[in-house]
């Protein structure tokens, strides 16, 4: 194959030699369905006077470097070889640096010296990006030294120093390929003293560095942030924190304490060390047991398989399930699509690069998985880059279709024959506009009996696509309110009030580290909040994030819903970062107060992960009636490798449950789409209703579809109902027994109770 250019990397080398005066990020904008002027101005408007956090990984000099390694002849061939995207990734970073270094070997000389110290910085953040932290590092110190000399270089010498203090903290924090739960633990937030680090030296040289930048801008906030985070890494927070940049624990500490979680992930022998990826947790094999899959990024990493043994540990059986030759994938999604009973994997490829082919992978039911993608017509239209799916069925014909949320290029929209093929209906369906899309979910927000889809956009006005009952849609987002963030990533419907419409939850994607600061320490921000839309049963939605305390800023990127403690309220969990080191952001979870407000309980439950997150899934994996958290860790470089989390749930909530397991006959076999009510009375409070809809939660993660529903203390269920859209009909079930494992099928009179089996984690301890 031949590239556009022929040494790759060299348009790199040469773009190096101009010296910008900080590296800002470029925002791409997208023609939305109502006032692109309006769109336009209020993205601006939101952008204004706010440090944007710059990428200092090197993934902007990876991707270009990609860019220049892309085919020009066999393009879309290229696009549907994994093995051949794989190479490409692997051989364009390494030629570029190869041919930075050239250019510097033979003009270093002759460049004027800021231009000679930008190029030693590109090529130190390509280093950076393959994980070469000595190469980095000793370029970007060359480049500072250079800078320190040069006429006029403030601005350039004033970035550098936030570059060196970005690079040591990492490195010294955030780079070290051991999987053992004490360093694990020393990197959860806020840390604590005493807590195990291994290069004690480079986190004290980012000390160094990053005084240095605030003595140059005492109220550069993103500085302050992670010299905080320096001092935790050391063990020495709050303590030795200048008193004048010092964010009190105060700022961090939780009101409320549900127990503490812990990382058993380890011991379960599923800590994973890998880059930004997905995750399934769901029965593979019907044995009762959750298995986890999970993907990369990484083209060149393959899908894993890990079989739950029932005792607390899973076994990796990757290649004996057909998955090793599977590579790459941000996110996976699940569904079985062909009614054979068996749970089947959708891998999604692309996001935030360029388009390559998604994998559609059959369940054998043997333990097996064939990819049937070419066969089963997803190959038929062009490629494009994607990283969110939902399956629903748009028609209640009993066969489940697939939304594909795309990047570049309209949404697609497949439906499904019935034969384990698909066609593309998108333009005839009128879902197919264009967007830098992030998520799309499915929801019934009209209570109608048709799944409607929303879809959220990066850089732009939001869709929501009303199902108009004949295979169409009418986008209805403006008229609903529901078309913001701007810059907005994860969504997904859920009824989180309990009043029987589903809810819209969507996540703010600001890409300021100043401002999630700020919201964290309570001082006055700019840009986006996340946002709780509460629908009003009448089409249209009312923005409650304030009303309920969600109005604060993160950087959300994996993220999803639960019921952590069993109330039988939905709890949330977000995972945050982007690919900058500088993006040291705790994951955050949110507990539902009884569907009036939400509490920040990160600190005292020990979920704060401060590495990158990614797939999220809630999950009882060892059957004791707790929802666990299992959470996929780390950014898009090798440079960033994280292990995954699986988060223990420590129980003693007091509170009943219930696991429904529904099968369709005339809907289709999983059940998604179905609607559970449970009436329920709690000793001391009035009769209420608990309603989940089948699904795997988020965009951003899949939780298994087995649905898994929390009742409150001394909980007795009255009535437990079952809606299914497909056949329109209603199940009733009286008197149900709480704390057990149902299956129930549709048009059944009777529901079957499920006996489980329930183990501890190994090396697990309650708290």
């Amino acid at each position: 194959m031949r590239s556009k250019i022929g040494i790759a990397g060299v348009a790199i080398a040469f773009a190096a030699l101009s010296v910008p005066s900080r590296p800002l990020r470029s925002f791409e904008r997208h023609g939305a369905a109502a006032g692109i002027e309006d769109e336009e101005l209020a993205i601006r408007s939101r952008l204004a006077g706010v440090r944007l956090t710059p990428d200092e990984s090197g993934y902007g000099e990876f991707l270009q470097a990609f860019r220049n390694k892309l085919p020009v002849e066999d393009y879309f061939a290229w696009q549907k070889d994994l093995k051949s995207v794989c190479a490409t990734r692997q051989e364009a970073p390494r030629e570029a640096i190869r041919a930075l270094q050239t250019a510097i070997a033979k003009e270093g000389a002759h460049m004027q010296p800021l231009r000679l110290a930008y190029a030693r910085y590109t090529l130190g953040q390509l280093w950076s990006s393959q994980a070469n932290f000595e190469q980095s590092i000793r370029e970007m110190e060359a480049a500072y030294r250079i800078a320190l000399k040069a006429p006029a270089s403030e601005s350039f010498t004033s970035h550098m120093e936030e570059v060196l203090g970005i690079n040591y903290l990492h490195r010294g924090a955030f780079a070290d390929p051991a999987i053992d739960p004490a360093i694990n633990s020393a990197q959860l937030f806020p840390s604590h003293p005493g807590a195990l680090h291994t290069r004690r030296a480079d986190a004290e040289k980012a000390v160094e560095y990053l005084k240095k930048c605030l003595q140059r801008d005492p109220s550069n906030t993103e500085m302050q942030w992670l010299l905080n985070v320096a001092y935790m890494t050391l063990g020495q927070y709050p303590s030795e924190v200048p008193q004048d940049f010092l964010i009190p624990p105060s700022v961090f500490a939780s009101n409320e304490d549900l127990g503490r979680f812990l990382d058993v992930a380890p011991a379960a022998g599923v800590a994973t060390y890998g880059n930004a990826g997905g995750v399934i947790v769901d029965d593979f094999d019907n044995d009762g047991l959750l298995d986890i899959v999970t993907s990369q990024l990484d083209d060149c990493a393959p899908l894993r398989f890990f079989h739950n043994n029932g005792d607390g540990t899973f076994t990796d059986r990757s290649r004996e399930a057909g998955l090793a030759g599977q590579t790459g994938g941000l996110n996976l999604i699940q569904a079985d699509y062909n009614n054979d009973g068996c749970v089947d994997i959708l891998v999604l490829r692309g996001g935030w690069e360029f388009a390559r082919r998604h994998s559609l992978l059959r369940n054998n039911c043997d333990g097996t998985f064939t990819d049937v993608t070419g066969q089963s017509g997803l190959l038929s239209g062009p490629v494009r880059a994607s990283q969110s799916a939902v399956w629903a069925d748009i028609d209640n014909d009993g066969y489940l279709d697939l939304f594909l949320a795309n990047e570049h290029g309209g949404s697609q929209l497949f439906l499904n024959k019935g034969n384990g093929t698909f066609v593309d209906i998108s333009h005839q369906a009128g879902i197919d506009q264009s967007a830098v899309s992030k998520a799309v979910v499915a929801g019934d927000y009209d209570n109608d009996g048709y799944p409607d889809f929303y879809v959220s956009n990066y850089n732009g006005l939001n869709y929501l696509y009303h199902n108009n009952r004949d295979r169409t849609f009418t986008e209805v987002a403006h008229q609903a309110g529901v078309t913001e963030p701007l810059f907005s990533f994860a969504a997904w419907f859920f009824d989180y009030d309990n009043d029987g419409w589903p809810d819209l939850f969507v996540t703010d994607y600001f890409l300021s580290v100043e401002q999630v600061a700020r919201s964290y320490m309570g001082l006055p921000s700019k840009g986006e909040t996340l946002k709780l839309y509460r629908n009003l049963g009448n089409g249209k939605f009312r923005d409650v994030t304030a009303d309920v305390n969600l109005d604060r800023i993160f950087m959300p990127m994996g993220s999803n819903f639960g019921d952590i403690d069993n109330d039988g309220f939905l709890d949330i969990y977000l995972g945050n970062g982007n690919p900058s080191y500088a993006s040291l952001l705790p994951n955050v979870l949110l507990h539902n107060q009884g569907g009036k407000r939400f509490t920040d309980i990160t600190a005292s439950s020990g979920t704060g992960a401060l590495a990158k997150g990614h797939g999220v899934a809630f999950a009882d994996l060892n059957n004791d009636g707790d929802q666990d958290l299992f959470v996929v860790m780390g950014g898009p470089q090798p440079g960033d490798r994280s292990p995954s989390r699986l988060f223990l749930n420590p129980g003693h909530h007091g509170n009943d449950w219930i696991s429904v397991r529904l099968t369709g006959v005339k809907s289709n076999r999983g059940a998604i789409g179905a609607r559970i009510t449970a009436t329920v009375m709690n000793q001391g409070r009035e009769r209420r209703t608990i309603v989940r809809t089948v699904g795997s939660g988020g965009s951003f993660g899949a939780s298994p579809l087995e649905q898994h529903i929390g009742l409150g203390k001394s909980a007795k269920i009255e009535k437990l109902e079952i809606w299914w859209p497909a056949s329109r009909t209603r199940q009733s079930f009286d008197n149900v027994g709480v704390n057990q494992f149902l299956e129930i099928r549709e048009f059944d009179n009777n529901y079957t109770q499920r006996k489980k089996r329930t183990f501890q984690f190994a090396g697990a301890r309650r708290i």
